[in-house]
């Protein structure tokens, strides 16, 4: 396990690689360079020289596919808890519109004090999910049978269980999503469905499309 003073030493791009090794394992993709790379919007080479440096480090084993060791998934998950309790803060406290909420809690989850953590969570009563539905680390979270979009049956109704980090990322896509009810705890019904998109209906109001892209990162139960 990493001190807070460990923490507190290590780059930033030790934090972000290994958030992002963590969030492609909560989906269960395969861990690869490559994808890593598509998922921080860097180059290929620049995941490699990171890697090289994070093994160094003790907080990765590159086998196959990328692995956190002990030290790097406690890292992992100490930034994903911090991220996901600073989000909700920023929505439900300060009322910051959830477009504006990703972006912001980026600039806070490496630098959040135990302390401060602590009394956040407080204030809002120990939530064990973060704004968008997934699990806050080290919380007493219970885990839900969850399946995407892609693979509901159709004429039955579900509700909406958490949207992945990759879809949070971009600003557009939040105010989609809010837009049509794709958030945690809708109601949505799959009308129809095929090979480039799926029609659904959430809160029982009109049908719209969703393309796969978006439906395989969408959850509900």
């Amino acid at each position: 396990m990493l001190t807070q003073k460990e923490m507190e030493k290590l780059p930033e791009s030790f934090y972000k690689q290994a958030v992002a090794i963590f969030h492609l394992n909560e989906v269960g993709i395969e861990v690869k360079q490559t994808r890593v790379a598509e998922w921080l919007d860097v180059s290929r080479a620049n995941v490699s020289q990171i890697t090289g440096r994070m093994q160094n480090s003790g907080l990765i084993k590159f086998e196959d596919d990328l692995q956190l060791t002990d030290k790097g998934l406690y890292l992992a998950k100490t930034v994903a808890r911090r991220h996901r309790i600073v989000e909700r803060f920023l929505s439900e406290v300060l009322k910051l519109p959830w477009e504006k909420v990703y972006a912001e809690t980026s600039k806070w989850e490496n630098i959040l004090s135990p302390v401060t953590e602590k009394a956040m969570l407080s204030i809002l009563g120990n939530p064990t999910t973060g704004l968008f539905g997934n699990p806050i680390p080290y919380s007493k979270y219970k885990k839900l049978e969850t399946t995407n979009l892609l693979n509901v049956q159709k004429d039955r109704n579900y509700s909406i269980n958490k949207i992945t980090e990759e879809l949070k990322r971009d600003a557009s896509m939040i105010s989609f999503l809010q837009e049509n009810k794709i958030v945690p705890g809708s109601k949505i019904i799959i009308a129809d469905a095929n090979e480039f998109s799926i029609t659904v209906s959430t809160d029982n109001k009109k049908f719209f499309g969703l393309d796969q892209y978006i439906a395989e990162r969408v959850f509900v139960n």
